[in-house]
């Protein structure tokens, strides 16, 4: 899975899927006889490009032995890793926006400073100072 592309739940359950059938030394062949669906339909499912009924979701985990939420689910590892990604991109938006916020008030502190030390304003389209803000 790419850093930046999340998968979708189709997709996920269907890595899954494929996961534990291979765990369990089954070809999508066997696994879909024992569904008793064809093997395209499993093709399909395990690459997330259609997803399973429910009642299918149930035989698959009777079959493959897991529960429904295992095949739902990363492993603890992976949801750890997104996790921590999660955590890291909403600090890291939050420093930007304060990064950002404090270039604007550095910006206007120092028009603030021209204006009262010097009388005039560096803003052309503002020559009287109107839109300073304050």
């Amino acid at each position: 899975m790419e850093e930046n592309k999340k998968e979708s739940i189709p997709q996920l359950f269907g890595r899954n899927v494929r996961k534990y059938r291979k765990e369990r030394g089954l070809t999508q062949e066997q696994l879909s006889e024992k569904l008793e669906i064809s093997q395209k339909h499993l093709s399909i499912i395990e690459t997330g490009t259609q997803f399973a009924s429910a009642s299918l979701i149930g035989r698959i985990s009777e079959v493959l032995k897991v529960s429904p939420g295992d095949l739902f689910g990363g492993s603890r590892d992976d949801v750890l890793k997104e996790i921590r990604a999660a955590r890291d991109e909403i600090v890291n938006l939050f420093l930007n926006e304060i990064n950002r916020n404090a270039a604007v008030l550095d910006s206007d502190l120092e028009e603030i400073k021209r204006l009262f030390l010097t009388g005039k304003n560096s803003n052309p389209n503002d020559p009287f100072g109107v839109n300073a803000g304050w």
